[in-house]
């Protein structure tokens, strides 16, 4: 009785937290609350976000809900493709500690701020409840585990799938010719990686280490659909 009454409750929730954030959904505020926000991303609440004229949502990206992001001049840039789980933070600037001025108005008086920009790049997956802070720089088609911290610090290269706190690499997403493969349906030729590119990467990050995706081999209704999916979106295929 418990766990109906529960699964009820959740269900009125998500379908309270996506009435509220409709409007999101149809581009009519795109103007006045965000920096940019392309009309196909997908925007679920509930959500906080301070200064969003500073945040920047491209093609096809995907905020879950529970998410919070804070900016006072950097910005949170993500690019097309990409998608973060529940309960994503951002937050682009800190704070450096000032002789005379106590924390509790170093913070709302802006003094001495270390603001930098967080950068999502494409086709990046970002799990549950990860952090991303100022000068975090994500690479394209990485993949952040759930609960990681990522800093400016961070080591984020192309195609790395990067766990913990602190971070650390512990695998590449595809191998050489999987990138390959999978750059030729998701990008135009001047925004591939060349092979040569793929292998510096390769040499510099991942010697030694795993892949974990797999080739693209989808059963006969699995690609029926999935083509039915991306013709109405509009997407790459």
């Amino acid at each position: 009785m418990k766990s109906m009454l529960m699964n009820i409750l959740y269900k009125a929730y998500r379908f309270y937290s996506w009435k509220i954030v409709s409007p999101w959904n149809d581009f009519k505020m795109n103007s006045k609350q965000l920096g940019y926000r392309a009309p196909n991303t997908m925007f679920w609440g509930p959500s906080v976000i301070v200064g969003g004229q500073n945040v920047f949502l491209y093609d096809y990206t995907r905020l879950q809900g529970g998410h919070t992001i804070i900016s006072y001049t950097a910005k949170f840039i993500m690019k097309k493709y990409s998608a973060a789980g529940l309960g994503l933070t951002v937050v682009t600037g800190n704070h450096t500690p000032t002789v005379g001025i106590p924390q509790f108005l170093l913070g709302s008086g802006h003094v001495n701020d270390n603001e930098q920009d967080v950068i999502v790049e494409e086709d990046v997956w970002i799990g549950t409840g990860v952090t991303l802070l100022a000068g975090a720089h994500l690479g394209r088609g990485s993949v952040i585990g759930a609960k990681s911290l990522i800093t400016a610090k961070s080591i984020v290269p192309p195609y790395a799938v990067v766990v913990g706190c602190p971070s650390r690499i512990v695998a590449a997403k595809f191998t050489i010719d999987q990138i390959v493969k999978h750059e030729e349906k998701l990008y135009a030729p001047e925004e591939r990686y060349t092979r040569e590119e793929l292998d510096e990467i390769f040499k510099r990050y991942f010697e030694g280490k795993k892949t974990m995706g797999v080739d693209y081999n989808l059963s006969e209704a699995e690609e029926a659909k999935y083509h039915k999916w991306m013709e109405k979106t509009g997407l790459w295929i």
